[in-house]
């Protein structure tokens, strides 16, 4: 390309500058630059056609290029279509290596496993497009691959010193790729095909084992899934949205306390919520974002965030300068509340309500598309979400004494505890189980998770609650996402023994031969989704019970509930030094 035309860069006045664009607004930004190193392909997975030769032959020319060993020969008007693998989910900027060529059309398609179409699920809104079915990821035989695609049209002027290359502009996530090649009246010559990994430079500080081997194929692929969601920010998954949300990043963050001590990220996400504030209060579910997209409760996980980097940072003067922006979020659920003193209406069905009161993906609750039936009946309100805006409360008033907002704090604790009556009063039903709506006879697993958090429950009754409804048929379960929650109460309620059972959702992953974390078993759409490391947290804080006891860890000690475990080991990562550990139900040092 010839750059001889380009101007060189100057300094502009003042007065020279376009103020709609000009850059006075910029700031120093909050994190590292991005890790990039150089990766190859495992290897092809197979060969679906190829019409100039064998596939047993094509497939050793590819296999010998992807270890740089030589060059693919394509003849003048012929098709190839090669799978390839990563061997295991990856994030990244393929680099394609070409002679030749002119004018034939390179499809690159990027996947994250190997699945089977389904049918569109109808929902209140209308169709939902719903991703493929999924089992074993690897299973090329009966699967096939499908997702976004490149593609690209060589121009035919590379030489082998020379050659000609394409890579994308924005990274793909990728396990499998699929190269579908028609060459013209030109042949081609691919030289190179490999990649540059990128990502969030996470050092990594905690790694621990356990008795239970799968808990250590879960470590690593729950490892894996946070280091392919941290990017410039953390996103959601990176293959789809590669979106920042509230919910999906508080765990996050505390996964990434967890294993290095590291709140560059964090305080970067706290930040691009703060600025998403609109005029009612409420924040975008998810930053930085177009458009609205506002899921009330999401708010709360905002102000869990704040508390999260108290407990561990005690950073006083980022508290301070989020603190009206938390104070405006609780207001928004206070202007909401109902004559029986619930939060009430603040929500719908996605597409049918201006706001979404997703809670979570749960088979019973996937034709209103992650919201409780509870939001159909009577005035609309869910208990869900008059429990988040409780913890929300609860952990505002803690920043408020920490800052020496005394006066607020009170009101914050007035208002937690009438709340709490109203919550008793209206939302218990059948055997003290909390109901999805005060006015609906549906109950779910959350309500009692997040019963025992708030201490709505207190630890007889969340004992009796829990055991009544978690794993019961025909009641719907807290999934991927919610998982993180219900870890915490079984901590609170000293009854560690039961995580065993919740583990099952990874070991599926595992069975499924999953490189990272699913999003839900719901549908299963996105392959990574970090929500899911949860025993990146779990072990440390919940197993061992290193978590942060005040502000700034201040101060802390083991608690220490192996559960089903006879020993854990390794080290965790604390403020200014690395603890070693070896913990067993006989002897720990």
């Amino acid at each position: 390309y010839d750059d001889s035309s380009w101007k060189e860069a100057k300094p502009y006045t003042f007065f020279e500058v376009q103020k709609p664009t000009a850059p006075f607004h910029l700031k120093e930004r909050f994190i590292p630059p991005m890790e990039h190193r150089k990766a190859g392909f495992q290897g092809v997975v197979c060969v679906r056609e190829s019409s100039a030769q064998t596939a047993e032959s094509l497939t050793i020319q590819w296999n010998d290029l992807l270890c740089g060993k030589a060059s693919v020969e394509i003849s003048a008007n012929t098709t190839q279509i090669v799978e390839i693998s990563a061997g295991e989910e990856m994030c990244g900027y393929p680099s394609l290596s070409l002679v030749g060529g002119k004018d034939a059309r390179i499809e690159i398609l990027y996947a994250e496993c190997y699945g089977k179409p389904q049918p569109d699920m109808e929902t209140p809104a209308g169709k939902r497009p719903m991703p493929p079915l999924k089992g074993d990821r690897t299973d090329y035989r009966n699967g096939s691959l499908s997702g976004t695609s490149d593609i690209y049209v060589p121009s035919g002027c590379g030489t082998r010193e020379n050659p000609e290359i394409y890579t994308p502009y924005l990274f793909r996530t990728f396990r499998y790729i699929q190269l579908k090649i028609h060459t013209m009246d030109q042949g081609m010559s691919i030289l190179g095909y490999d990649y540059i990994t990128t990502g969030y430079p996470l050092e990594v500080k905690t790694r621990l084992k356990t008795s239970d081997e799968t808990l250590n194929k879960i470590w690593d692929i729950s490892l894996r899934s946070l280091q392919r969601c941290m990017h410039e920010t953390y996103v959601d998954c990176p293959y789809y949205e590669q979106l920042q949300y509230t919910m999906d990043s508080r765990a996050e963050i505390l996964f990434t306390y967890s294993v290095s001590g590291d709140d560059r990220l964090a305080r970067q996400c706290m930040e691009a919520f703060r600025q998403t504030q609109r005029s009612d209060g409420m924040l975008q579910a998810s930053a930085p974002a177009q458009g609205v997209n506002v899921i009330p409760g999401f708010s709360i996980f905002y102000i869990l965030m704040l508390y999260d980097h108290m407990m561990y940072f005690g950073d006083k003067v980022l508290l301070r300068d989020h603190f009206g922006c938390m104070d405006r979020v609780l207001e928004y659920f206070r202007n909401h509340l109902t004559e029986k003193g619930l939060v009430g209406d603040v929500g719908g069905i996605l597409f049918r309500h201006p706001y979404w009161s997703f809670i979570d993906w749960c088979p019973e609750w996937d034709k209103t598309i992650g919201v409780p039936e509870a939001k159909l009946y009577g005035d609309h309100s869910l208990t869900m979400e008059s429990l988040l805006y409780l913890q929300g409360l609860k952990a505002a008033e803690k920043i408020a004494q920490f800052i020496g907002r005394y006066g607020t704090a009170s009101e914050y604790r007035r208002r937690a505890e009438r709340l709490e009556v109203s919550l008793k009063k209206y939302c218990t039903g059948k055997d003290g189980l909390l109901k999805d709506g005060p006015e609906a006879e549906l109950y779910s697993t959350h309500c009692q998770v997040w019963g025992i958090l708030t201490d709505v429950l207190d630890r007889e009754e969340g004992r009796r609650c829990l055991e009544k409804t978690l794993f019961a048929k025909d009641i719907p379960q807290c999934s991927v996402s919610m998982s993180f929650y219900l870890f915490e109460a079984l901590r609170k309620l000293e009854w560690m023994e039961k995580a065993e059972e919740v583990w099952q959702l990874w070991q599926k992953m595992l069975e499924n031969n999953m490189t990272t974390c699913v999003e839900n078993f719901t549908d299963q759409r996105s392959d990574c989704h970090a929500w899911g490391a949860v025993i990146l947290y779990v072990l440390p804080a919940l197993y061992l019970g290193i978590r942060p006891a005040s502000p700034g860890f201040g101060s802390w000690k083991t608690g220490l509930r192996l559960g089903h475990l006879s020993w854990i080991e390794g080290e965790v990562f604390l403020p200014g030094r690395i603890l070693p550990i070896k913990a067993g139900k006989k002897s720990t040092r």
